[in-house]
């Protein structure tokens, strides 16, 4: 018994009248399965717009792969006719995303540990939370679906920042959110703006980036990419992953990471903490030091020279040098 029908489509023009119309992209039908596991909108956080959710889907109608979905619309199964779930989606050219494991594909000479580091920035295609849709058209959450992402999971392609890489094929990284995190949590740190400026998405979001320490994970090569980023006069995803954390910002990294943990009371980091402020201490002592003793040997070298030069006028002018020294002392004095 057919269950559940899910129908895909697209908006397009037509070329006769001009107007939209949908176009059928493909169709898929489930028989005597009761829920189909089927893409849906979040909802958005008071004061939020919902954000995108784009999903992949390969139809034999349409050269593209990649859609943004658009909206979902569902009619309950009615006697001997199945529920129907209709979704429209909105074709995305990817032809210019070149994922991690591609470059390294593509360039024997290329290894992993030579593009990424710790403080490079990424994004990843964490993907989505699917929704799981019933035959009488409600859709309802998937959290019997432990095979798929779930809800509170990370999802969406998103900003992220490498830890370490694990392997020629997973890497460890700390993601990235523009909400703003609970006051006196240790374990973020916001990146700074001309950091984002290298980036056009980041840079003219209007929104701050805040990298979220507690929440690493580590994600397969196929999920990572470039961010598009400045560098030529057309913003491209340099596969070299040339955009990085400032040297101020690893530091935060750094400490956010330990807090992260836990360890931040654990007694070597404190007494690395300690020993580099007494490094810092006594570095600017050295500084102060060296600068005075410079002063110091310009002083003794214009002495010397006005010593030189005294002796010489009591040699021309057959004075005693000693004593004329001495005599200059006790007015010194007086």
């Amino acid at each position: 018994m057919l269950t559940i029908i899910v129908r895909y489509f697209e908006t397009v023009i037509d070329p006769a009248s001009g107007l939209e119309k949908p176009n059928l992209l493909g169709t898929e039908s489930y028989e005597n399965i009761r829920e189909a596991l089927i893409p849906g909108l979040p909802t958005p956080r008071p004061g939020k717009k919902t954000p995108p959710i784009y999903v992949t889907k390969c139809f034999s109608t349409s050269q593209f792969h990649r859609w943004e979905l658009q909206s979902v619309v569902s009619t309950p199964a009615n006697g001997a006719d199945p529920a129907v779930f209709t979704i429209f989606l909105k074709a995305q050219d990817v032809a210019k995303e070149v994922f991690l494991y591609q470059t390294l594909k593509k360039d024997g000479n290329q290894t992993i540990t030579k593009l990424l580091r710790p403080g490079t920035l990424v994004e990843v295609d964490y993907g989505f939370v699917q929704y799981t849709g019933r035959t009488d058209a409600s859709t309802k959450t998937n959290k019997r679906y432990s095979d798929t992402l779930l809800a509170g999971e990370m999802y969406k392609r998103r900003l992220a920042v490498v830890v370490k890489v694990v392997s020629t094929n997973l890497v460890q990284v700390a993601p990235v959110t523009s909400v703003q995190p609970s006051l006196g949590d240790k374990s973020v740190f916001q990146i700074e703006q001309r950091t984002l400026n290298r980036m056009p998405r980041y840079k003219f979001s209007g929104k701050s980036s805040y990298v979220l320490c507690g929440r690493t994970e580590s994600v397969s090569i196929q999920r990572l990419l470039p961010p598009v980023s400045f560098g030529t006069s057309v913003p491209s995803r340099n596969v070299r992953y040339t955009v990085t954390l400032s040297k101020a910002e690893e530091k935060l990294f750094k400490a956010a990471l330990v807090h992260a943990v836990g360890v931040s009371s654990y007694v070597p980091y404190n007494q690395f903490l300690q020993e580099n402020v007494r490094a810092d201490t006594l570095q600017q002592d050295v500084d102060r030091l060296t600068r005075e003793l410079e002063a110091s040997i310009a002083a003794l070298r214009a002495s010397t020279t006005a010593g030189n030069l005294a002796r010489r006028w009591a040699s021309e002018w057959e004075l005693n040098y000693d004593e004329g020294l001495e005599a200059q002392r006790e007015l010194d004095r007086a």
